[in-house]
């Protein structure tokens, strides 16, 4: 599914993508820290088997919001988009756990809660959703006191 190739306003930050990837080179796979970041939440908004329009939506937010992804113009977050989807059909699984360990560590407790809120935004979390959460967290060595602190908040959020 691709969401962002038809971004019209080019909004630009003090964030440096590059700085940023250059600290985590060791990580060793092919995926960008923006196209993982996306690939996490395209993998979160299709584990119940489909992109629902509210899902869609909020990814769409969170990356108008997102300082990492605000540093990418129009045609580079279309090239990323395109690229995650590549790769999500060549790898499946594996993707997203490549794409979980390109995530700088200080991100990923972030990226999660945007999952959540995500998987939140139809206004149900089902079991294979549920399910890829716990996963989730596992790849990107979340604790289990953070992932539950995550959830109750999102979901007490979800309820209003």
């Amino acid at each position: 599914m691709s969401i962002f190739q038809q971004v019209i306003v080019e909004q630009k930050s003090p964030f440096d993508i590059d700085k940023l990837a250059d600290r985590f080179k060791h990580r060793n796979t092919d995926w960008s820290i923006p196209e993982a970041f996306l690939g996490v939440l395209y993998s979160a908004a299709f584990a119940d088997g489909g992109f629902d329009k509210k899902e869609i939506e909020t990814i769409k937010n969170v990356v108008a919001r997102s300082r990492a992804m605000a540093a990418l113009g129009p045609a580079e977050l279309a090239k990323a988009d395109t690229a995650v989807n590549e790769k999500l059909k060549r790898s499946g699984n594996a993707g997203i756990a490549e794409a979980c360990s390109t995530l700088p560590p200080d991100m990923c407790l972030p990226v999660f809660a945007h999952c959540v809120d995500i998987m939140l935004s139809d206004g149900q979390l089902v079991k294979p959703e549920l399910e890829f959460l716990n996963n989730l967290a596992k790849m990107l060595d979340i604790d289990e006191d953070n992932s539950r602190r995550v959830m109750e908040v999102l979901l007490l959020k979800a309820q209003y």
